[in-house]
This record gives structure tokens, C-alpha cells and sequence, in this order.
């Protein structure tokens, strides 16, 4: 952030040039998009001239109670910004420049000394400055778009009143016959703000009427300019010792953001002269240095992270042998490679990483959560190979829900497993070279290996664009076009999308991307007309075979019980327990089910899911996603799935069995 003077503050206003600057560490001004509305948070500050402290009478604690703690993070996301770094206890920018140093404040004696003439002046000068930056910048936003918003945000005690409210609307001193509906629109955003699952409740010129010198002083020189003076209860603190809640101000913030938003939408297309169709484009677009640092740092990091990689046995095909050999009754040794990262070094590197350095909220927990994510996979792998690991992939992947099982039971119920013993298959390397042409079909090359030991038929490593087929496996010709969409239509497609991204996190991956990805996945079986009763049922298994091993049954056990219940071919059925027993217990296995029933219904919603293709995405993230691309952050898919814009028809058993899957 650059330190500027204020003509030169000004002079940038009115280049139309985006900045950060401070002004002799007394305000923040953020412009990172000229747009018509602003964000200010002029009490936030707790900064005192040391020349004063031994002319207070306060405490610092007791300025800090009446200051305005942590509204400036609640605007940090929004473009234009003004923040106040001065306590309000040496000029409060709410009042005029007559009024704004106290004497008593709160029924209480401010100074133990007078101050000298000098010692005001220095106070008042920073006052004027301020509001000669206002000035410059309303000035040039009305002039610019016609008409414009400030969002005034501040903080209240709440103890010492009776009834209060999370936001309180501060009004008595705007056009109200003017702005009526913004100021209606206004509340009802405010309302939708859950703070800890909790909707907010807002009230209006209760306690606080909107009487403050910031919006006098916008209002009575710019009549095309609406202040909402706006007052947030201190529920994301502790107001008598100052301990703040900081998932419950990350909550504010992400509320705050998408009201802030929405209202401005809204304002804009009644009252400006621009039409905003998309209100995502009301934020800045350019790269905060500081991101593309973090996403880089993040990238290097956990680039060669991948967990499949990892724990799959090397020795599959050895101990296959010997299960069968002992008939069932004695379960898999399996062997692991040697872990190339140390988990607790990667677990703190990954955290020492400067998330909080990044302004906007929803890009800020896009990166803290993939941290998060990435500190999780790391217990995983720590673990690998005892008990510990299937508590650590609980933890991370979870497990069948009573939803998942009853749905499982439902495709199994109509006993058509014996297709899963359909043993008709094609010749390996024509497999191999099919995998290795389809990739032209999109216009993007990758690696094909056939290798002895993966639990899966297919595997695509997004690290290294690289296709794994297991060489023992059993290809028939519906199975093959079906894993064609599959791997290549969603797997590869979603990784050489994420290779056309200017931030890394999306080849890395968002958080239990597994859900969506494979979701996605088996979808593009289905809509190429290659999804069957079998595969149907080949997942339902691995959900009870999951459940199983959550309940504490060997591998054994459940390979037992799967076989005599539902009697499918062994030798993939081996294959299938094996993905869920490797590494000491894998639960992600269910999520394939779960993940194509969650991706049919938001297709059955009309939701748009092409940005799902991105790269590893979550279905969890698509709102942020779409308004990365909206903003340019990201690049819309280059390479898409073709059956996703043109399906074949699907056979009416299946689709019924998928329409019946809840």
C-alpha cells in the first residue's frame, strides 16, 4: 500500500487511476474498480497519537469500547473503500469539524490536561483531509455514473439497551420519498444475513437515526447520492473485553459482501446510468498482488500432493492371489510405496502460509479451505497403512449417510448383478490406443500407462496429465465408451481446464472435489447413452462395501457378505473392496453415488454447471466460481464434455432407476 499525499489522492480520482494509499496513517482509500458505490468504515480505527496517551484520561480499553472493531474487515472485499485508522477518541470523522474532538464522551471526562491549540490542529487537519477526499471521490462518481451508494458501516454496544437488533438502519436524514425502495431493498438484503445460522433481524431509526457528520456531508452536497448509515450489533465480539469471534465476522463479512452487492445491483439499475445484469461485475477484476504470491506458494507446495498416488498397494495382484488361494478366509497384506513428502513438515509449511493478506472474503476461504483440505489429505497419509487412516479419511471424506445406503439397496434390489460378470472384453492395447486417440477429439494431449497394480480400471493423475489402465483389467466395448466419457470427457477435460487458469487452486483442487468430480463423471456415462443397471449397481456396492468397513468389518467380512448377498463376479468385487480397504480404510468410494445424484439434481434445477468443469471443483463453490469468471478471475472452460450440451437417449428402466435415486 502506497503512502500518498492528498493532492495526490486526488489527482488520482480524478485520472480514473485504481489505487491503495494511505494518508499519513490516519485513512485508507481503496479504489480497485471505479463503480458507483462506496464502503466506509470511519470508526474502525484504534490508532492515538502518542502524544496524547498521557493527556487521557481513558484507558486504552475503554476507547477501545466505544471504537468500531473489525467493520473495515467487513467491507475488505468491495472495491472502493474507505477506512479509518485514528480512534475516535482524537476526532471522530462522524462529527463536524466543530464538534468532532471531545471533551466528554459517554458521560465521561476525555482529558486530564487541555490540549494546546497545536495539538488540535494536527487532529482537525486529518479531519479536513478526509473529507476532501470524499468530496473528490462522490464528485467523481456522480459525475461519472449519475447517481451512487455509500454504504456507512458501523458497530454497536449492545448491553446497554434493552431491545436491540443485529443491524440497525439509520434514516432520518435521507430523501426517503426518493430512495424509499432502496431503502426497503436495503433491509430485506440485511435480513438474509445468517450469522451462525441464525437470520438476521434489522431495525429502522431504533437507537441510531442516521445523525452522523459523514452522511450530512455526503447528502447535502451530492443530491444524487444515497448514504445508508448502517449499524451492526457487536455479536462478532466480546464488547466488554474485546475478545472478537472470528468465524462469526467471516460470516458478517461474506453476508455484508453479497448484500452490499445485491442492494448496489439493485440502486444502479433504478437510479444510474449504466444496467447491471450480473452484480459480480460490480467487483474488481485485476489480481491483488498478494493473491497471485499466495496461489503460487500454494501451487509449489502441494503440486506433487496426490493422495490416489499414494495408497494404492503396490502388491495387489500378489495378494489377490493369495486371498483367493485361502478361499476368502485370510484378508490382503497390502504394501504401500514410501511417502516422497513428510506429512507434518507439509502441514506446516501449508499453514504458515499469509491467507488473511488477501482482501476479498470469498477468495480468502477458497484458499483457507483448500489449506485445510490439503492439511486433512496430509493426516490422511500419515497414517497410512493403520488404523489411524480410516478416521482421518472420515474425517475428510466422511461416510454413507441412511440416504446413501436406502439408495444403494434400492439398485441392488433388481438382482441384475450378473452383468457385472460380463467377461466379453477387448484387447488391452487397443484400449490403450483408444485412450490415447480421444484426447484429439478435444485438441489436448496426455500420457497413457498401462500399469500391474491400481485398484481402479482407469485412473487419470492430474499432477502429471497422465492415464493409468490396469493391465489386468476387463474392457467391454459399452464399458470402454462409458470410461472414455468418464475419465476423459470429466477427468482430463477438468485438468486441462485447470492448466488454462491464471491461479493455480484449481488444479490443486477445491475440497472433497471427489463429490462433484465423480458426480460429473458417471452423469457423462449416462448421458452418452453407456451408463447401465450394472455400473448402477457396481456403485451401490461400493456404498455398502464403505459402510461396512465404518462399522468396523474386516476385509474379509465384507467381501463375504457382499458375494453371498448379491453375488457378483469375485474377481471384481476384489477389486472393488480393495478401493475401499487400501491405505487402512478409504471411504471416498460412496461418494460416487452421492455425487451423481447431487449433479442430476442440479441439472434438474436448470443450475448452469459448465464452470463445474473449470477443473476440480465442488458443487459447493459454484455461486464463487461464477463470479470468479464473471470478474475475469478465471477463464471460462476451454475444453468441454460434448454429451453434456448433446445427450443420447437414456433407456427408460434407466431412467426410471435414476429418477427413483433420492
Amino acid at each position: 500500500m502506497q503512502n500518498l499525499t492528498i493532492s495526490e489522492i486526488i489527482s488520482n480520482i480524478q485520472d480514473c487511476i485504481c489505487f491503495e494509499a494511505n494518508y499519513n496513517n490516519s485513512f485508507q482509500i481503496k479504489i480497485l474498480e471505479y463503480v458507483p458505490y462506496v464502503c466506509a468504515a470511519i470508526h474502525n480505527g484504534h490508532q492515538f497519537r502518542t502524544e496524547l496517551e498521557s493527556k487521557c484520561n481513558l484507558t486504552e480499553q475503554e476507547r477501545y469500547y466505544e471504537e468500531d472493531p473489525f467493520t473495515g474487515d467487513f467491507i475488505k472485499s468491495l472495491p472502493i473503500t474507505l477506512i479509518g485508522n485514528d480512534s475516535r477518541y482524537e476526532y471522530d470523522l462522524n462529527k463536524s469539524e466543530d464538534e468532532c474532538i471531545y471533551e466528554t464522551a459517554w458521560d465521561k471526562e476525555v482529558w486530564n490536561t487541555r490540549l494546546t491549540k497545536q495539538d488540535k490542529e494536527i487532529s482537525l487537519q486529518k479531519h479536513r483531509d478526509f473529507y476532501k477526499v470524499v468530496n473528490a471521490l462522490i464528485s467523481k462518481l456522480e459525475k461519472d455514473f449519475g447517481s451512487v451508494v455509500v454504504y456507512d458501516i458501523h458497530s454497536y454496544n449492545h448491553q446497554r439497551h434493552e431491545k436491540t437488533y443485529t443491524f440497525n438502519l439509520g434514516i432520518e436524514n435521507i430523501n426517503k420519498p426518493k430512495y424509499n425502495r432502496i431503502i426497503s431493498y436495503w433491509k430485506s438484503q440485511l435480513q438474509g444475513i445468517k450469522i451462525r445460522k441464525v437470520n438476521a433481524d434489522v431495525s429502522v431509526n431504533h437507537i441510531f437515526y442516521g445523525r452522523g457528520y459523514f452522511l450530512r456531508f455526503i447528502s447535502e452536497r451530492f443530491s444524487n447520492t444515497l448514504v445508508l448509515a448502517t449499524e451492526v450489533k457487536k455479536v462478532f465480539m466480546d464488547e466488554l473485553t474485546g475478545q472478537d469471534y472470528p468465524i462469526v465476522i467471516q460470516n458478517i463479512a461474506k453476508g455484508l459482501k453479497n448484500a452490499i452487492l445485491t442492494n448496489s445491483q439493485f440502486f444502479i439499475n433504478a437510479h444510474a446510468q449504466i444496467n447491471i445484469k450480473r452484480k459480480s461485475t460490480l467487483l474488481n477484476s485485476d489480481h491483488q498482488p498478494e493473491l497471485l504470491k499466495l496461489d503460487k506458494q500454494l501451487f509449489r507446495l502441494a503440486k506433487n500432493f496426490e493422495l490416489l498416488s499414494f495408497v494404492n498397494p503396490i502388491n495387489i495382484e500378489s495378494e489377490k492371489r493369495r486371498f483367493f488361494k485361502n478361499k476368502y478366509t485370510e484378508n490382503p497384506l497390502f504394501r504401500y510405496k514410501p511417502l516422497t513428502i513428510n506429512p507434518f513438515d507439509f502441514k506446516s509449511k501449508i499453514y504458515s502460509l499469509k491467507v488473511n493478506t488477501i482482501d476479498d472474503i470469498h477468495i480468502r476461504q477458497v484458499y483457507s479451505d483448500i489449506i485445510d483440505a490439503y492439511a486433512g489429505k496430509a493426516d490422511i497419509l500419515a497414517n497410512l497403512g493403520n488404523e489411524k487412516f480410516m478416521y482421518n479419511s472420515l474425517a475428510y471424506f466422511g461416510e454413507p449417510s441412511p440416504r446413501d445406503i436406502a439408495n444403494a439397496n434400492f439398485l441392488l434390489y433388481c438382482h441384475e448383478l450378473n452383468g457385472f460378470q460380463n467377461m466379453e472384453t477387448l484387447d488391452i492395447k487397443e484400449v490403450s490406443e483408444l485412450f490415447k486417440s480421444e484426447g484429439t477429439k478435444y485438441g489436448f494431449k496426455y500420457k497413457v500407462n498401462v500399469v500391474p497394480n491400481i485398484a481402479s480400471d482407469v485412473l487419470v493423475l492430474n499432477s502429471k496429465q497422465t492415464l493409468l489402465i490396469k493391465k489386468s483389467a476387463q474392457f467391454t466395448e459399452i464399458r470402454l465408451k462409458a470410461l472414455l466419457n468418464h475419465e476423459v470427457g470429466v477427468h482430463m477435460v477438468t485438468t486441462m481446464n485447470a492448466q488454462q487458469q491464471p491461479l493455480n487452486f484449481l488444479r490443486l483442487g477445491l475440497p472433497r472435489n471427489t463429490y462433484t468430480q465423480e458426480g460429473l463423471a458417471v452423469v457423462s456415462e449416462m448421458l452418452s447413452g453407456n451408463l447401465t443397471i450394472t455400473r448402477l449397481q457396481e456403485l451401490g456396492l461400493r456404498v455398502l462395501a464403505v459402510d461396512s468397513l465404518t462399522n468396523g468389518n474386516d476385509f474379509k467380512t465384507t467381501f463375504q457378505f457382499l458375494l453371498e448377498t448379491y453375488r457378483p463376479n469375485p474377481d471384481k468385487l476384489f477389486y472393488l473392496v480393495t478401493r475401499v480397504y487400501r491405505g487402512g480404510g478409504l471411504t471416498k468410494d460412496y461418494l460416487y453415488l452421492r455425487g451423481f445424484r447431487k449433479v442430476l439434481q442440479l441439472m434438474a434445477n436448470g443450475d448452469n454447471i459448465t464452470n463445474l468443469f473449470l477443473g476440480k471443483t465442488t458443487h459447493h463453490y459454484l455461486t464463487i466460481l461464477n463470479e470468479f469468471v464473471d470478474r475475469g478471475i478465471l477463464n471460462t472452460p476451454k475444453y468441454k464434455c460434448p454429451v453434456f450440451e448433446t445427450p443420447e437417449a437414456t433407456d427408460p428402466i434407466l431412467k426410471y432407476l435414476t429418477d427413483s435415486i433420492r
